[in-house]
């Protein structure tokens, strides 16, 4: 994302809300895409924008996060979808003259999200198909196996998949405790999500892709033939 690009989607934040703004229009809509680690999601996200002609957000986010934070954006950068060791986390926090960072990390990216699905868009990870409660919006969560995961992640590199296999439990469980922090919820509730996609057995990410296009389509289509009907 461009600085002018950021710049825009932080000062939409302020903004009242779409309907609001543009009562005359439909909403923008929103794909959300939650991944478990090295199951593809974001190439998943990336071509799914691509074919929708949509703009893709994931590492935006976080920078929406840190240019609207008060705090000291460093410590934003650590939270990013983890939560650190509580202890940790409060002795940082008080270095800073802070109760708690988390409060702030939280209410600052639900500005930032709620902000881009303004605009519309593909949005990766960070809980954002919880924040975006009563958004039309196709909830997506792209899942895999950790053996298979590691394996696409170490890329052919047969001596990697250890540390591969480390890597995907540790950030799965960096995951799981953001949502359970931040949310009280498992993000591993498959009825939190319009779609669950094992990438196992899809030798192509493609497919999937396609799968979630399809998805969006037919969710679109339905809300059109129910406005129609009222």
């Amino acid at each position: 994302m461009s600085k002018d690009t950021l710049r825009s989607v932080v000062a939409f934040l302020a903004a009242d809300d779409y309907r609001s703004l543009h009562p005359d229009k439909a909403p923008p809509r929103v794909i959300t895409i939650a991944r478990d680690h090295g199951a593809g999601g974001e190439a998943v996200a990336r071509r799914v924008a691509e074919t929708l002609g949509m703009s893709c957000y994931d590492r935006e986010l976080l920078d929406g996060v840190v240019a609207e934070a008060r705090a000291d954006k460093a410590l934003m950068r650590t939270l990013d979808e983890k939560v650190p060791a509580r202890g940790g986390a409060f002795l940082f926090a008080s270095m800073l003259g802070l109760t708690d960072p988390l409060p702030e990390y939280q209410q600052t990216l639900a500005r930032v999200v709620k902000g881009i699905a303004r605009r519309g868009g593909v949005i990766v990870g960070r809980g954002a198909h919880l924040m975006l409660y009563g958004t039309p919006c196709l909830r997506v969560r792209i899942v895999g196996s950790e053996d298979v995961c590691a394996r696409r992640l170490a890329g052919g590199d047969g001596g990697a998949i250890l540390a591969r296999l480390e890597e995907v439990r540790t950030v799965n469980r960096q995951r799981a405790a953001f949502h359970a922090e931040l949310f009280k919820v498992s993000n591993n509730d498959p009825l939190q999500y319009d779609l669950v996609v094992n990438t196992d057995h899809f030798p192509s990410l493609d497919a999937v892709a396609d799968l979630v296009v399809q998805a969006y389509r037919g969710q679109v289509a339905a809300a059109a033939h129910v406005e129609t009907a009222a």
